[in-house]
């Protein structure tokens, strides 16, 4: 097997300077086929979709309690009241 590459040799393969690009993403907006730019700031957060507990919480909908529920219309409830 030949030599092992550093990824630094890979890194600027397309023309670029080696400075970030802000972090953004680009993204076409389908009006005139041009591409823009959608920067951190304006990304929306990530939703956590269930939570766990070791201890135990109640379910919004019935009061069980259990370790993992889940998020349903803006609830956290159990796996028994999620709608699937």
């Amino acid at each position: 097997m030949d030599e092992d590459r550093s990824l630094d040799e890979f890194a600027n393969r397309d023309g670029d300077d080696g400075e970030a690009g802000g972090g953004g993403i680009e993204v076409d907006d389908g009006a005139d086929g041009e591409a823009n730019e959608i920067g951190d700031d304006e990304r929306d957060p990530a939703t956590a979709t269930s939570t766990v507990s070791t201890s135990g919480s109640d379910c919004d909908r019935c009061g069980s309690t259990v370790e993992r529920r889940w998020l349903d219309d803006g609830e956290y409830v159990c796996s028994d009241c999620k709608q699937w």
